[in-house]
């Protein structure tokens, strides 16, 4: 009986997310990359229910977003955020990895310059190219959102709960110290501060991760993944402010979604690529930051292997703290 009551609330789940299709796309990034050029992907153990997923996520700093979400065009956003969540194969875990916006690294085409540089050169195409030749990773699907999504996505799940530490002014506004539900306004100003933090562009990082570990024990506590239909109604508030590759739409979401719903918030790491020392520098006139390859080789090569407990045990420091500026 639970057998048949599960199969018939996903069956629901899909035909709603059939029934109203949300989710903007970009295309297929990954048609314009030569195949000799992409890494190959991990193999799946025979007994694993799906195969590991690395999908590319890029924040815009666009803010012309109002629904239908704006096309790319040549030299018009950057990628402000830059990260690759992986989902184990059981998913059972996820790691979520930024890599700074200023990565000094090479991108396909244009020689050597800022990681974010290669989003405004040439959209999710190129940002996937130097991601998987950066990583070595295989990227699955991309997502993309700016920042009137962000707000809106924040809005949509009833606000997020945060803990500041202090308070800290600057041009974008006044976050409070203390805990509080912050509403999307709130919250895209607690994501885009910087110039007053100790440490910039590294704690607004930090930042963007927490906000990402808030919505996601929001939607545990609220149990908003427990139930198919439920489930299917918060993948189409979200979508719509998101776009996905041509190979992700709303069904394939409710499928995700459903599958990640025993996912514990205590088992989604939150990384950054590792750095060099020191990790900022100039090229140029440029600030820039290093990335450390030695070390990140053993990052990536365990997220391939889909083995990333075991990078983790190896290196628990890096992994986002409780209690973030």
């Amino acid at each position: 009986m639970a057998l048949v009551l599960v199969v018939t609330g996903a069956v629901t789940a899909v035909q709603l997310a059939r029934s109203a299709t949300t989710v903007q796309h970009l295309g297929d990034p990954f048609a314009a990359i030569p195949a000799a050029d992409r890494p190959t992907a991990a193999p799946s153990a025979p007994s694993a229910p799906a195969s590991p997923m690395n999908i590319l996520v890029i924040g815009s700093d666009s803010r012309a977003s109002d629904g239908d979400t704006d096309d790319w065009t040549r030299g018009g956003q950057r990628s402000d955020v830059l990260a690759v969540l992986h989902l184990s194969a059981d998913r059972t875990n996820a790691q979520f990895i930024s890599i700074p916006r200023d990565s000094w690294v090479p991108v396909p085409g244009y020689g050597t310059t800022k990681i974010n540089a290669a989003y405004s050169y040439g959209g999710a195409p190129l940002a996937v190219h130097t991601v998987e030749q950066l990583t070595g990773l295989r990227i699955d699907h991309v997502v993309a959102i700016d920042f009137v999504g962000f707000a809106h996505i924040t809005d949509a799940l009833g606000g997020v709960d945060i803990c500041v530490p202090q308070t800290v002014t600057d041009g974008i506004g006044t976050v409070p110290a203390g805990c509080s539900t912050m509403t999307g306004e709130q919250a895209l100003e607690y994501v885009r501060q910087r110039k007053t933090l100790p440490s910039g562009d590294f704690d607004r990082m930090h930042r963007q991760q927490n906000w990402i570990r808030a919505v996601l024990k929001g939607v545990a506590g609220k149990g908003l993944l427990q139930d198919p239909i439920r489930a299917a109604s918060v993948v189409r508030e979200v979508a719509a402010w998101v776009r996905t590759d041509d190979g992700l739409g709303d069904t394939q979401l409710v499928s995700l979604a459903w599958d990640m719903r025993g996912l514990q918030r205590d088992k989604v790491a939150f990384l950054t690529a590792p750095l060099a020392n020191p990790a900022t520098g100039r090229e140029g006139s440029a600030s820039v930051v290093y990335l450390d390859q030695a070390a990140g080789a053993p990052l990536w090569a365990s997220l391939k292997d889909d083995d990333a407990a075991t990078w983790l045990a190896q290196n628990p420091a890096a992994a986002l703290g409780d209690t973030v500026r």
